[in-house]
């Protein structure tokens, strides 16, 4: 899991943002923790998510992606869609439930 450092800046961003925020929890070539937020293109933002297959590509370029993170405004479990995603692109899973900043993880089998 990620710093409370880490945790918190995502927490900002969360809190200034309306509907499912998305992005990734990477490391730089000197292995230092960061979060890049993109875009939600998903149409129904309040309850989904959808990313970009260019900011994927472009991210995964520069950085290794440790987690790919998303927000639930109500719910700290993992909806049936995300485990599909999960399974699908095989990326460990961070989730982050804005209402009561309970962080979940699901890791890659």
């Amino acid at each position: 899991m990620i710093n409370e450092v880490l945790k918190q800046k995502i927490i900002n961003i969360c809190e200034n943002e309306q509907g499912e925020v998305c992005g990734f929890v990477v490391k730089d070539k000197n292995n230092n923790f960061d979060f890049i937020k993109v875009k939600n293109r998903h149409p129904l933002k309040e309850s989904h998510f959808l990313i970009s297959p260019v900011d994927f590509l472009q991210i995964k370029k520069e950085y290794i992606i440790e987690y790919l993170f998303h927000s639930h405004d109500g719910t700290s479990i993992f909806s049936e869609q995300d485990k599909y995603c999960q399974k699908f692109h095989n990326l460990n899973m961070l989730l982050l439930c804005k209402k009561t900043k309970i962080w979940s993880e699901m890791k890659c089998k």
